[in-house]
């Protein structure tokens, strides 16, 4: 096996069961098996492919950057079988040869050399198996079923997410009661200042507010179970996000993947997830997409090259 450190962030963990030997004429190459298989912490894995979509080039080419660090290893039915040490972006492709005579299963893997996976690309180049017995496959990784400890929230009204909220004169205002518990539900807010309106039924309060200034806003939500009610502080000047914003941002899913398609289904999510209702307020599309402009302009509506979007 023949192996190359890139820079990046990829860790990729490839499980595969046979019997093996080292002695036997019959041979499989890593990209014959089924690679979809990876577990890897960044994009998604390629056939003689690096991440990025790029051809595979090891010999002959210098990498100016040495921040990458990773380590790979082999991993026979439990015991280690070999490991590469660490190794960083710039050093020479170096070559593999194990003995798995006897091993049923085994895992290709990478870590991160235990300073993270930022830069951390890995690449098995000319892998190949030497077998007797049954052809070996990609088996799946084992997965952990996720649970949520999070206790859900009463079926009674409760407000949550922020309370300040900075804006501009004259700018448009957006703000969603965040608020939990069965619906219906019915919205109030006293208090506003000229220029904005409350939906009593969504919670979405919209307009403009012309003066500068600080204005004191009662919120309230009931429903068949009860009501409940908070004050909020809306405050117009020069300053936004008196808050913090919660929300999420692509990178670590799609990286330079982005496209109009996947930002509405993240933002279709939190909507149906209810993490809207918990405060959560805005889709963040990272500026990777700018480098794929294709991918976003079949909806206008995102934006367009050289624009920070939020939605």
């Amino acid at each position: 096996m023949k192996h190359s450190p890139k820079p990046g962030n990829v860790l990729p963990w490839l499980l595969i069961a046979a019997t093996l030997t080292t002695a036997s004429a019959k041979t499989v190459w890593l990209d014959e098996l089924d690679v979809s298989r990876t577990q890897q912490g960044w994009g998604q894995p390629r056939v003689n492919r690096s991440v990025d979509g790029n051809p595979l080039r090891i010999a002959g080419r210098a990498f100016a950057t040495q921040r990458g660090r990773i380590e790979f290893k082999l991993p026979g039915d439990g015991p280690l079988l070999w490991t590469s040490g660490k190794l960083t972006s710039g050093q020479p492709a170096g070559a593999v040869e194990v003995n798995l005579d006897g091993v049923q299963h085994l895992v290709l893997a990478v870590t991160d050399a235990g300073d993270g996976i930022n830069y951390d690309h890995a690449d098995w180049a000319e892998a190949r198996i030497e077998f007797s017995g049954g052809d070996p496959i990609a088996a799946a990784l084992p997965t952990e079923e996720p649970v949520i400890l999070t206790p859900p929230a009463p079926p009674t009204p409760r407000i949550n997410g922020a309370r300040v909220v900075g804006c501009r004169p004259g700018r448009p205002f957006l703000f969603m009661i965040p608020a939990t518990g069965n619906r219906p539900m019915t919205f109030r807010a006293d208090g506003l200042p000229s220029g904005l309106r409350l939906d009593p039924a969504t919670g979405l309060i919209t307009g403009e507010v012309a003066e500068r200034g600080e204005f004191g806003v009662t919120l309230q939500a009931s429903n068949a179970l009860g009501q409940t009610q908070r004050s909020l502080k809306i405050v117009c000047g020069d300053t936004l996000a008196l808050t913090p914003p919660m929300g999420w941002n692509s990178w670590n899913c799609f990286a330079h993947d982005v496209s109009a398609e996947r930002v509405r289904a993240a933002a279709d999510a939190m909507v149906s997830s209810g993490l809207i209702q918990h405060g959560w307020t805005y889709i963040n599309i990272d500026d990777f997409w700018e480098q794929n402009p294709q991918a976003m302009e079949k909806d206008p509506s995102l934006g367009g090259p050289g624009r920070d979007e939020q939605g």
